[in-house]
């Protein structure tokens, strides 16, 4: 699954926040732009009406009784516009006479202004144009002078205001974005130590995990995540009792059975029956070998161990106490058996590390001709511990070595008496402890290499379990 598909608390509470504050900002540009309208609006207009005071303030009546409007050279500021502006004027009588202007220009209607102002929006010549009507006398006559120029001046301030606004709530807003970004990533951190704490446990490492400072949203959860580890830790448990009360329920009979069946023999000495006692003895060891193989791979399995049952384990000391066991097995094939250790320890869980090299062995016993020699190695190369069974068998061959790790699989070559779990509970018990199985050629070229290469001692936690199931490679 992506990542971006992936439910996401903060995201969600972001999204939650993101709506408002977006209404938030739309709502507060729409405020401010109605605010500074009307002074911007208000301030513009007045400097309309000085242009038709100014203008009001030129109408002179000449020495026939004619109004006359003379026109300096330079007109006063308030009727010099922008480039970009167009300005208009009217002098007219209340009758509608021009005097003076543009005579088109509207005249804006009388309202109740004390000052005689009177200001709308017009278009004239196809321009919008915002006019100002001024109602003076002049010598006894009532006279309107009208003043209009085209708002550019007005429109781009207003657009600058709001512009500026905008821009001040934005940032605003990203500001209350950020503050409610790092107020979540706080909150959330409890979790991020959860998760931490969680990954940090070893897959041996059943017990509960502390609740100390686990959110009151998410105890629930995390209160039914105890009660499953514990669970499954009594499991295990009770699947190792079991396993340990059936080994012994399993040996004990068969161990006695091998014991009458030995008697038996002896009496039967010379007798017809002396033969068939002889195969049934066989068959008897083949089911004592094959119930005890089963159960060690049933306890091999990495779900069937507690981070407890890890130790310190010097590897030198593990391959004299297994070269000790089979020792006769091997002098019995004249089968030169040997070591090549150098200093190395592992985290492990002992009696798995022996059963994993016990069978290591037995497979290269089996499969190397009389007269044959074994090696057991152990040392540290590249960081790495490992151990290592090289014998002077027929090897096998590079297209059955992922199979013979399958249980019950029987390779080339293989003895009609074998199981076929021997590499099997070899793989398992590797697994358990993190290291990685592999089967080489030998050194000599002649015979098979088995060789178990554990992970790197900081890659393994203090209380020695692994953190991963995962083989490290080399």
């Amino acid at each position: 699954m992506k990542t971006s598909d992936t439910p996401s608390i903060r995201r969600r509470l972001l999204s939650y926040l993101l709506a408002p504050l977006l209404l938030l900002l739309v709502l507060g540009v729409a405020v401010d732009h109605q605010v500074i309208v009307n002074p911007i609006y208000s301030t513009f207009d007045r400097s309309l009406s000085r242009a038709a005071l100014a203008i009001a303030a030129h109408i002179r009546r000449t020495p026939d009784g004619q109004l006359d409007i003379p026109i300096p050279d330079r007109p006063p500021a308030p009727l010099r516009a922008p480039p970009q502006e167009k300005f208009f004027y009217r002098v007219s009588t209340l009758d509608g006479n021009t005097i003076a202007g543009d005579a088109q220009l509207p005249i804006v209607a009388a309202g109740r202004n004390s000052k005689g102002l009177d200001y709308a929006d017009v278009t004239y010549q196809g321009l919008q144009l915002r006019l100002v009507s001024y109602r003076t006398t002049e010598a006894g006559e009532p006279l309107v002078v009208s003043a209009a120029e085209i708002p550019f001046r007005r429109d781009r301030a207003v657009h600058r205001m709001d512009v500026s606004f905008g821009i001040n709530n934005s940032i605003q807003m990203l500001l209350m974005l950020g503050t409610a970004l790092l107020g979540i990533t706080i909150a959330l951190r409890p979790l991020r130590r959860l998760r931490e704490q969680i990954v940090g446990c070893a897959p041996q490492a059943l017990n509960p995990i502390s609740t100390a400072e686990v959110p009151a949203e998410v105890r629930p959860l995390v209160d039914s995540l105890n009660t499953l580890l514990v669970s499954v830790r009594d499991a295990t448990l009770a699947q190792q009792h079991f396993l340990a009360n059936a080994a012994h329920q399993l040996r004990t009979p068969l161990t006695g059975l091998k014991a009458q069946l030995e008697v038996l023999g002896q009496e039967a000495s010379g007798s017809p029956l002396q033969a068939r006692i002889t195969q049934l003895h066989g068959g008897i060891d083949r089911l004592a070998h094959t119930a005890n193989q089963l159960l060690a791979l049933a306890r091999a399995e990495p779900s069937a161990h507690l981070a407890s049952h890890f130790t310190q384990i010097e590897l030198p000391a593990l391959i004299g106490a297994v070269i000790g066991n089979s020792l006769d097995h091997a002098l019995q094939r004249d089968i030169d058996l040997g070591a090549d250790c150098q200093p190395a320890q592992v985290y492990g869980v002992y009696w798995l590390l022996r059963e994993l090299l016990l069978n290591l062995l037995d497979n290269a016993i089996r499969h190397t001709p009389l007269g044959g020699h074994i090696t057991l190695r152990c040392g540290i190369e590249l960081g790495q511990p490992f151990l290592e069974v090289d014998d002077s068998g027929p090897g096998i061959p590079i297209a059955e070595r992922e199979r013979v790790r399958e249980r019950f699989y029987h390779g080339t070559g293989s003895e009609r008496d074998s199981c076929g779990l021997g590499l099997a509970i070899v793989d398992e018990a590797a697994r358990a402890h993190g290291a990685h199985f592999s089967i080489l050629d030998s050194h000599d070229c002649q015979g098979a290499r088995m060789r178990i290469d554990f992970p790197a001692p900081s890659n393994v936690s203090p209380a020695g379990a692994l953190p991963s199931e995962k083989p490290s490679k080399r």
